[in-house]
């Protein structure tokens, strides 16, 4: 039940704060005259938009003891979130990936954003090395930015109508993560010997010699 109310936190938490990247986003748009993005600065803004996200998860996952001034490192919260985040964000680029591939087989124009799968995948080894850096820095999480971004989260989260909507999507966060989970542990079903026979018959006909018209008569 913990782990079931910590994914519908997080993703309550992932939701809103992409809405809040929405109107940034939207924002960096109108100041940059709508124009298309380059590769670097594509990459730069989702590199701080990782940071930030990676950083308010484990902010999330902290508790402050009352009676000292020091962090307290809740495991039960801080390695399940930050294996839910890493889901999180591979199911994002397995989705992406997914994509490309489904438009390439048709041969339709891809997205026109710029795209590199070598920076995804260093966006997600950042995200790793920034969720485990902050293990040893806990109190770089109270910079002024992440303190504003948790303040506006708190803030949607209660908003009344608002509020609910994050918490549906919560609620398919979770159930999103339970498939994706079911999907990769569960086994895979045994080759049955109709199956083996049918790939031994196909390969028996894969060789084949052209025969004379004069044989054929």
């Amino acid at each position: 039940m913990i782990l079931l109310t910590l994914i519908f936190k997080l993703g309550v938490r992932f939701a809103i704060f992409n809405f809040i990247w929405f109107f940034l986003e939207l924002l960096h748009k109108m100041l940059t005259g709508m124009r298309p993005q380059f590769l670097a600065e594509h990459y730069i803004l989702k590199a701080l938009k990782y940071v930030l996200l990676v950083s308010i998860t484990f902010a999330y996952c902290l508790e402050f003891a009352p009676t000292e001034p020091t962090y307290v490192l809740n495991w039960q919260k801080l390695v399940p979130g930050g294996l839910i985040l890493m889901l999180y964000l591979l199911g994002k680029f397995q989705k992406q990936q997914e994509q490309i591939q489904f438009l390439a087989g048709f041969q339709m124009p891809i997205q026109q954003k710029p795209y590199s799968k070598n920076l995804e995948i260093a966006l997600l080894v950042l995200s790793a090395l920034t969720f485990t850096g902050l293990y040893f820095y806990p109190s770089l999480t109270e910079i002024g930015i992440l303190n504003w971004f948790e303040s506006n989260i708190r803030s949607l989260e209660k908003a009344f109508l608002l509020g609910f909507i994050f918490q549906v999507l919560g609620f398919f966060f979770v159930m999103s993560i339970f498939f994706r989970l079911l999907r990769i542990f569960r086994p895979k079903p045994p080759q049955s010997d109709l199956d083996v026979h049918q790939d031994e018959d196909l390969d028996e006909f894969t060789d084949y010699e052209e025969v004379p018209d004069k044989h054929l008569d």
